[in-house]
């Protein structure tokens, strides 16, 4: 994707995000509604195959498993590429991680009531899914390009999204989240990542200056 269209879609990312964390700051009423809906919709569903359903999904799209997995890639990544490769993809995790938590102690949104699967801190935004969302994006641009059939890059890209969803709904589902805050992560982790990835090979350069000689020159690609 060229730079110019990354940056014009993770501005509209960020902006969409915007509009809607100041909806949950002024407490407006078209979020209360669609809120609203989506939990009546949610509350429908309840039965106890969909409830063990989504507690497994919630359980592997949660912040303490996505960073796990995300640090088994990254070691694998340290000795495939190199560090520079791995504390890259580990630290747009990592640093997204950080601002969601941000924005959680900034807005300090109350969960819903009557939660089917206990959970503490603030509601907004979704640390689950944010970082599933940031994950998905890296395997995403780890295999695509090593995909040469359309069709099957397709596929994978709609597995991908359709994890995404899976996590997103399994948190509205469990009442831990409203659909505004797992709609707000998606905005925020694509706007994170699309406004910081261009910016992948100066960083990159920049910590090669700062990393031991030996250690990134080790691997010959690196150099």
């Amino acid at each position: 994707m060229p730079t110019k269209t990354k940056t014009l879609l993770g501005g509209l990312s960020l902006i969409a995000f915007a509009a809607i964390a100041l909806g949950v700051i002024t407490h407006a009423a078209w979020l209360a509604q669609l809120d609203a809906a989506a939990s009546t919709l949610a509350t429908r569903a309840i039965d106890p195959m969909n409830t063990g359903l989504f507690k497994v999904v919630a359980t592997l799209g949660s912040p303490a498993t996505v960073i796990g997995l995300t640090a088994l890639l990254c070691l694998w990544l340290w000795l495939q590429q190199g560090p520079v490769v791995s504390l890259w993809f580990a630290g747009l995790q990592l640093g997204g991680s950080a601002i969601t938590e941000g924005f959680k102690l900034l807005i300090d949104r109350s969960r819903p009531l009557h939660q089917l699967v206990l959970d503490h801190g603030a509601s907004f935004p979704s640390g689950h899914t944010f970082c599933t969302a940031l994950l998905v994006f890296t395997l995403w641009t780890l295999c695509l390009p090593h995909i040469q059939d359309q069709e099957t890059q397709l596929i994978t890209v709609l597995i991908g999204i359709g994890w995404i969803a899976m996590v997103a709904i399994s948190r509205v589902y469990l009442r831990d989240h409203y659909l505004s805050d797992v709609l707000a992560s998606v905005c925020l982790a694509s706007g994170w990542w699309l406004l910081v990835t261009p910016a992948e090979a100066f960083i990159q350069a920049k910590m090669r200056q700062f990393l031991p000689e030996g250690m990134w020159k080790s691997w010959p690609h690196q150099n």
